[in-house]
């Protein structure tokens, strides 16, 4: 029979469609430059190298959301090439853990492919601790780890969505966490640890790409938890709050329609928490609140030099409901 072809590409490098059968084109032994060509040129001595004699040549193409925006071309080509070949034949797997990409086709694109789903359910803490167990045995020496680090790094991992990366994560830190200490062995300790340092650098991460009336927002609510004695703040006071925060950097202020929205975004990462909380007669309110410690989110607010104003205001003692 006719041998098989597999290629792998990345779309996060490779996004566009030219970018793609320029890759493609080279596999197969055709001298196309990474830019300067016509791209229906490129696609063309594709079709020329690959149709030298009969295969089957299947395109992985990873991470294939990315070229929903600006390299949905490479998809519909792709498609459809099989009726321009006369001895290879193509086909197509795209890995996404974007569900909805599809939307942001073409019409024509979409109809074209004619696409089967596969659905992958997240690992479960089980399988996590299988990946782990085959990783140790190559990067850990022989009774270095307890019995219990392995099954605590893959029930951390299953709580949040089954990430084998997160998982491996928090093995390679718990390891380093161990050796800085001088530690004979790798212990539970040590992945509790680790956990904590993690989730405090994922929250860095997040603050620091925050848009400034994001972080304004976020602020707001950091001072009411500092200045007041309880934890939790109507919408009303940290709208109160945020407008005086503007007022002090110099700012228009944005509608408390517009602030709400920010709310829940921030909400969404995982940075506060917001309730809606019945009081009867008086109506609904959105009782809002602080979801990350305090010390690991001031220092990054306060690395913005716009936010460097705000840092010593005081908050007034009226409650404003």
């Amino acid at each position: 029979g006719s041998k098989c072809v597999l290629l792998y590409i990345n779309n996060e490098v490779f996004d566009t469609q030219y970018r793609v059968f320029a890759y493609l084109a080279r596999v197969f032994n055709k001298r196309v430059p990474m830019i300067g060509w016509p791209t229906d040129m490129v696609y063309s001595e594709f079709k020329a190298g690959i149709d030298t004699e009969d295969r089957c040549v299947i395109v992985i193409l990873d991470e294939v959301d990315k070229l929903a925006t600006k390299g949905d071309g490479a998809l519909y080509n792709l498609s459809r090439i099989n009726s321009e070949l006369n001895n290879a034949k193509v086909s197509m797997i795209g890995i996404s853990n974007d569900l909805t990409f599809t939307d942001l086709l073409d019409p024509r694109v979409k109809s074209s492919l004619g696409e089967e789903e596969i659905i992958f359910p997240p690992y479960n803490a089980e399988q996590l601790k299988d990946i782990l167990d085959e990783r140790a045995e190559k990067a850990f020496n022989d009774s270095v780890i307890d019995d219990t680090v392995i099954p605590l790094c893959a029930a951390f991992a299953a709580q949040e969505h089954g990430d084998a990366r997160r998982a491996l994560d928090l093995l390679r830190v718990s390891g380093e966490i161990a050796e800085r200490t001088e530690s004979d062995k790798v212990t539970e300790a040590h992945v509790r640890v680790a956990n904590e340092k993690i989730e405090a650098n994922r929250v860095v991460e997040v603050v620091k790409t925050l848009p400034l009336q994001s972080k304004i927002v976020l602020n707001s609510v950091l001072l009411l938890n500092r200045e007041r004695n309880r934890r939790r703040f109507s919408s009303g006071e940290v709208y109160n709050m945020y407008r005086r925060l503007c007022n002090h950097l110099g700012m228009e202020p944005l509608t408390q329609l517009r602030v709400t929205d920010l709310v829940s975004e921030l909400d969404i990462l995982g940075l506060i928490n917001a309730v809606i909380i019945s009081r009867g007669r008086y109506g609904r309110t959105k009782e809002i609140s602080l979801s990350v410690p305090e010390e690991s989110v001031q220092p990054v607010l306060l690395e913005d030099y716009k936010l460097k104003a705000i840092s010593n205001i005081r908050v007034r003692a009226q409650v404003t409901l």
